[in-house]
């Protein structure tokens, strides 16, 4: 028996999968649907930074390569029960509205991928259907890259399309913008600060910050750094220092800067990582590179934007400035539309809901996007 969408979004939330925790048995969760459903799965399976078992799914249906790709991931933000009307793993309907942590983004949009890829089989397909459910999209999009990295399925439905089915109240979006993450560091010496015997770890950072502030005024004044088919057209150079100092009379021994950037399509990001990272040279620190993300980028004519804007009845395609795990699939997939029930403005708030009626519209047009794509075999 097929699952109804409602019900497996309630029963999705009822797992408690926030980004510290383990997702692994959400995970096998939605793998044994897949299966009963006739798709071939393959488990990605890796460590999180503090050692806690992940677990990505990437299912297949049909045969061959290209096709369609429906993606989307199990870990929440956390959900601190203070303020919630009901425990936010505990699903509740109430006035037409799912709510629960993970209702919006994005349980809810995940059942009702789930819901139109379970109502066909192989023998149906002339392209073959893909689902990808990842760990750790909310910490810089871990289990996708991981997915990139190994998964063979992957590497067959990245000549196809691929629908990233966060929520975008079922309007296209063929762009949103990447992201960067660095962390500079400078080392002190500890001692009373009355005995000027240590060295400030802070003194030796300030000429580094003021050349941080030159790339802030850079990508916000400069053209090169804009786009404007996004709002904002700019992304902030966003700086942050902390030097950890446990007593104001401790000499501090570390100053630590972080630097986050959300580059657009088109921004040469790697030549602001190369001047970072030389200034950091040229002043005695240490530079890592976190992460640095793609930007999502289809063009607004091409085949799939096309198709997507036609099963929606919509006439215009739209950017974002947030992320999803399209600046991982990025790399290898050139093909991507994110596009979901729900709004994103209900993603990680206190109530977290999505309408049902959203709900049940992106499970029929997820089912007539499989159809075109994978049955008809049309473009």
């Amino acid at each position: 028996m097929k699952p109804q969408v409602v019900q497996l979004a309630r029963q999705l939330i009822t797992f408690p999968s926030v980004s510290s925790a383990s997702n692994v048995p959400i995970s096998e969760y939605v793998a044994s649907l897949l299966e009963g459903g006739g798709f071939k799965v393959e488990r990605v399976a890796y460590l999180d930074a503090a050692g806690v078992e992940k677990l990505c799914i990437v299912a297949k249906l049909g045969e061959g390569k290209g096709g369609l790709a429906l993606t989307g991931h199990s870990d929440v933000v956390p959900a601190p029960p203070a303020g919630w009307s009901a425990d936010p793993f505990q699903a509740q309907v109430r006035e037409g509205r799912l709510y629960g942590r993970g209702a919006c983004d994005m349980k809810g949009p995940v059942a009702a991928a789930l819901c139109a890829a379970l109502r066909f089989r192989a023998s149906q397909l002339k392209a073959p259907l893909f689902f990808l459910c990842t760990a750790d999209e909310e910490v810089r999009a871990r289990g996708a890259r991981e997915v990139v990295r190994s998964s063979r399925l992957f590497r067959e439905a990245c000549s196809g399309y691929g629908l990233i089915c966060e929520p975008t109240r079922m309007q296209v979006i063929h762009a949103h913008k990447g992201s960067l993450h660095m962390e500079v560091r400078s080392k002190g010496r500890a001692a009373h600060t009355s005995t000027l015997k240590g060295v400030n770890a802070n003194i030796r950072m300030i000429p580094f910050l003021a050349e941080m502030k030159k790339i802030y005024e850079l990508v916000l004044r400069s053209k090169r750094y804009s786009n404007d088919e996004f709002s904002p057209p700019q992304s902030e150079w966003s700086i942050g220092i902390n030097d950890y100092n446990p007593a104001t009379n401790i000499t501090p021994i570390r100053s630590v800067c972080t630097i986050r950037y959300r580059p657009m399509p088109g921004v040469d990001s790697a030549g602001l990582i190369r001047r970072t990272r030389e200034l950091a040279r040229q002043h005695g620190l240490e530079c890592q590179v976190h992460w640095v993300g793609e930007p999502l980028y289809t063009p607004p004519d091409s085949p799939l934007v096309q198709t997507a804007l036609a099963l929606t009845g919509t006439r215009v395609s739209r950017t974002v400035p947030y992320g999803t795990d399209g600046t991982a699939y990025a790399v290898r997939m050139k093909n991507l539309v994110v596009l979901g029930p729900g709004d994103i403005a209900q993603a990680h708030t206190v109530d977290e809901w999505v309408e049902i009626d959203q709900l049940h519209r992106a499970e029929e047009l997820y089912t007539r996007f499989i159809d075109h794509v994978c049955v008809q075999n049309l473009p």
